[in-house]
């Protein structure tokens, strides 16, 4: 996926885009689109829905919201732009509000030597220095993250990479894809991810009930105490002239020692015409130097927004630890 866009869409079209919830009452998520590099698009048809429900009530730019932001974590995470390969992102400031998130004030003391260590989700992938200018308002009344260049030592090169953080603050939880396992294994998973897909009690929808679900990607955490795993799954409805489709995202915990008891912890659910459809995706998962809460960075990414979150998981049970600010337009 790309997984980060130049400049900034209309705020009413991006909140819009971009809210999502645990059904069922174990959490609720929600993930909040950023930047955006060409016109907003007009309001949703009935060609396009995410049956979700809203986080709750939207955001003024003039309240200041608390983060939930760990610290440890350091100051900001770093998403690459597509457009010019491996050397640009957008600077999410954890602590940005709304009508901050064009600031780069205090920034050069945040990350006094700029150094980044730029993570995949197999793991860090390499180091680089990051240096900063404003974000590029599109418009009158509009605003845009920061924008990150990154430059390496002569000789060193660098490898994709879906998202960095300031040097010696976080450590990777490999999430591994279930194509690198035996046919077998990855079957078995297969099996009880559609299983589980299937028994969500949000399933209203008249059209794609009944029919199989496909999974698309997943991928397993490495070396926890349980397994997390978080898949894109979906399920069509083939019709010549209007071909339909339903993509889910699960973050589900998975006990190795009875899969009939895994439990989804988090889903979002969207259904329309496959190339209008986005979910959320994952893009790392680690830990900060201070705490052993399993985080899991998403982002998602409409061909027109960037959305950002972070879930936790601490003492068995997860939460939305973080969302991003919003840039718009007023």
């Amino acid at each position: 996926m790309r997984v980060a866009l130049r400049a900034v869409c209309s705020r009413s079209v991006t909140r819009r885009l971009a809210r999502s919830a645990l059904l069922g009452g174990a959490l609720v998520g929600s993930v909040l689109p950023v930047a955006c590099d060409r016109p907003a698009p007009s309001v949703a048809t009935e060609s396009t829905s995410t049956t979700v429900p809203a986080l709750g009530a939207p955001r003024e730019d003039s309240v200041a919201v608390a983060t939930g932001w760990e610290s440890s974590a350091g100051p900001l995470v770093v998403l690459p732009f597509s457009g010019d390969g491996l050397f640009a992102g957008s600077v999410l400031r954890a602590s940005a509000t709304d009508a901050t998130v064009s600031d780069t004030l205090g920034l050069a003391t945040e990350l006094p030597d700029g150094r980044v260590e730029l993570f995949a989700r197999s793991g860090l992938v390499g180091v680089a220095r990051l240096r900063v200018e404003a974000g590029t308002p599109v418009d009158q009344g509009c605003s845009a993250w920061p924008v990150a260049h990154l430059s390496v030592d002569a000789g060193a090169s660098l490898t994709p990479w879906t998202a960095a953080f300031a040097s010696g603050r976080v450590t990777a939880i490999p999430l591994d894809s279930i194509e690198g396992l035996a046919p077998r294994d990855s079957g078995l998973l297969a099996a009880n991810l559609t299983r589980l897909a299937s028994a969500l009690a949000d399933d209203t929808s008249g059209t794609f009930r009944g029919l199989p679900f496909v999974v698309l990607r997943a991928w397993r955490t490495r070396g926890l105490d349980s397994t997390v795993v978080v898949a894109t799954l979906a399920r069509r409805l083939n019709q010549e002239d209007d071909p339909r489709e339903e993509r889910l995202l699960l973050v589900v915990e998975a006990l190795a020692t009875s899969p009939r008891d895994w439990k989804v912890f988090w889903h979002e659910r969207a259904a329309g015409r496959e190339e209008e459809l986005v979910v959320a995706e994952p893009l790392l998962a680690y830990r900060t130097a201070r705490t052993a809460d399993v985080h899991l960075l998403f982002g998602r990414d409409d061909g027109v927004a960037l959305s950002a979150a972070v879930l936790a998981r601490s003492a068995g049970r997860w939460r939305l630890e973080w969302e991003s600010a919003l840039a718009g337009c007023n």
